[in-house]
């Protein structure tokens, strides 16, 4: 046992099993350091020109509650659900708000409802097929190249993840690569090819759900936090108007890392893709499912495009999150039925996901109204402010990167870090929409660590590329995407309400 093993063994006995009494210490380390927080006196305040930014007692009280939050979301001591559900007892409990409006602030949030419906969107598409067509299809106009099969599975795993689930994007083309490298000879561990493809599905998928806010949850968690914090709306084409050329610019440069990094052995697959051809023809044509699912499809975007413009002509409202919903409830209808049963459907929801959102939205509401964001805010990025609007952009980014390496979860960093990037910029008199929106699409690149988001699992449990070598690629990757972002703010901002210059 190593000495921290005997340590642990010592503090919680010696008849647990190791990994409990790792967990049980971690959970009773958040537990202890969020009572001395809040034992400690208040420190000073941070001051603009005259002004004081003091921390309040109740602000005290929900940083220390989140520092709880952070050590077990870091140490994974307990579920990240139960964590989110911890913030709202002990939010209560300590007195900060009443139960009813933490409940109302997280659960009553229409976030939820919008991630519900793409969930079940994505669940459609996959399930019926018509995600894996769309693969198919473009696989076989590739050819036998190894860079534009590379190329082909990036591109492709962008298009698909912008509105199917990361994860289930990297699930379905991994089998489609693995077919290619086994006919191809490629030996996992050995084979450049097998290692650029592979993190090329990852990298697909990642990019992809940054373009649109249907493709990741931080994405519409961010719109959400600056519509409730600096009441702000913002709209799913000024995310795209973004998020989209952002991920066109690191596609490319992205593939074009992973050639200089793993150069493929072979020019071409010694291999035709008839397997993949044959496969696309057995499909044959559009099944009633697919067709369905594809009129389903269209409608949401159209709705979630035109926004507040369609309004005058279908004669209601019609925000993101209605328009999930009202797609989801579309799948069941019968003549447009997707899904069989509601059970069919729910399993392809990720309750855990939507506890973890509603948990961190109520928190993050309070550390807004209690005034702990903006102190934090002053004392951690104030410098922030004094950078021109470009470098103050690539500055956020930077940071969100770096705290990806420590969290697992993309909907943990966006909870912990949007709070503060929304009181910074409405404390410096920016549009806190310049900053919260890079923000958020950086909480979904998660291309540095193999454990920060079950999406890169999949493609590494294939084993052609060791977590090493992912790192080593990933830590380019995040260096581009941090510029692609940076790059598509300065140049299509204007078009999303994000005009810095």
């Amino acid at each position: 046992m190593s000495r921290l093993d005997n340590c642990l063994t010592a503090i919680v006995g010696d008849k647990l099993p190791i990994e409990t009494a790792r967990k049980t210490f971690f959970f009773l380390l958040g537990i202890a350091v969020m009572l001395i927080v809040i034992a400690l006196p208040s420190p000073s305040p941070f001051y603009k020109g005259e002004e004081a930014i003091p921390l309040t007692a109740n602000a005290k009280i929900v940083m220390a509650v989140l520092c709880f939050a952070v050590i077990q979301w870091m140490t994974e001591a307990i579920p990240f659900p139960a964590t989110s559900l911890c913030l709202i007892v002990f939010l209560h409990i300590l007195g900060v708000a009443s139960f009813d409006k933490l409940v109302t602030l997280g659960f009553g949030n229409n976030v939820l409802l919008f991630l519900m419906g793409a969930m079940g969107l994505s669940a459609a598409m996959t399930s019926s097929g018509l995600a894996r067509r769309f693969m198919l299809w473009m696989l076989t106009k590739v050819g036998r190249r190894t860079d534009r099969i590379v190329l082909a599975f990036i591109a492709i795993g962008t298009m698909t993840s912008m509105w199917v689930t990361d994860m289930a994007v990297a699930a379905m083309l991994l089998p489609l690569g693995v077919s290619i490298l086994e006919s191809s000879g490629c030996k996992p561990l050995q084979s450049n090819f097998g290692r650029a493809l592979m993190i090329g599905i990852v990298w697909g998928a990642l990019i992809g759900g940054t373009a649109t806010p249907a493709g990741c949850g931080p994405n519409v968690l961010a719109m959400q936090y600056v519509r409730d914090m600096a009441h702000m709306d913002v709209s799913f084409a000024q995310w795209m108007a973004v998020g989209v050329p952002g991920a066109m610019i690191m596609v490319p440069l992205g593939w074009f890392c992973l050639m200089k990094l793993f150069p493929p052995e072979f020019r071409e697959i010694p291999t035709s893709l008839e397997s993949i051809r044959a496969e696309l023809n057995a499909l044959g044509g559009l099944n009633t499912k697919e067709i369905r699912t594809l009129v389903v499809f269209l409608t949401m975007v159209t709705l979630w495009l035109g926004g507040s413009n369609l309004e005058p002509y279908i004669g209601f409202k019609a925000p993101e999150g209605f328009v999930a919903l009202l797609g989801f409830v579309l799948l069941f209808v019968p003549g447009l039925r997707v899904f069989d049963d509601w059970k069919v459907a729910a399993k392809s929801i990720d309750w855990g996901g939507l506890v973890l959102i509603a948990g961190g939205i109520s928190a993050g509401m309070m550390l807004a109204s209690t005034g702990a964001a903006r102190w934090l805010a002053w004392g951690m990025l104030s410098g922030v402010g004094e950078l021109h609007p470009v470098l103050r952009v690539l500055a956020v980014i930077g940071m969100v990167e770096l705290l990806k390496i420590f969290f697992s979860s993309n909907s943990v960093t966006g909870a912990v870090v949007m709070p503060l990037i929304i009181a910074l910029a409405m404390d410096i008199g920016m549009n806190p929409w310049i900053l919260a929106g890079p923000a958020g699409i950086a909480t979904s690149m998660a291309f540095i660590m193999v454990t920060s988001s079950p999406t890169n699992v999949i493609p590494y449990s294939s084993g052609y590329f060791r977590i090493s070598e992912f790192a080593k690629s990933g830590v380019v990757m995040t260096i581009i995407g941090i510029l692609a972002v940076t790059a598509s703010v300065a140049i299509f901002g204007r078009f999303a309400n994000m005009n810095i210059w």
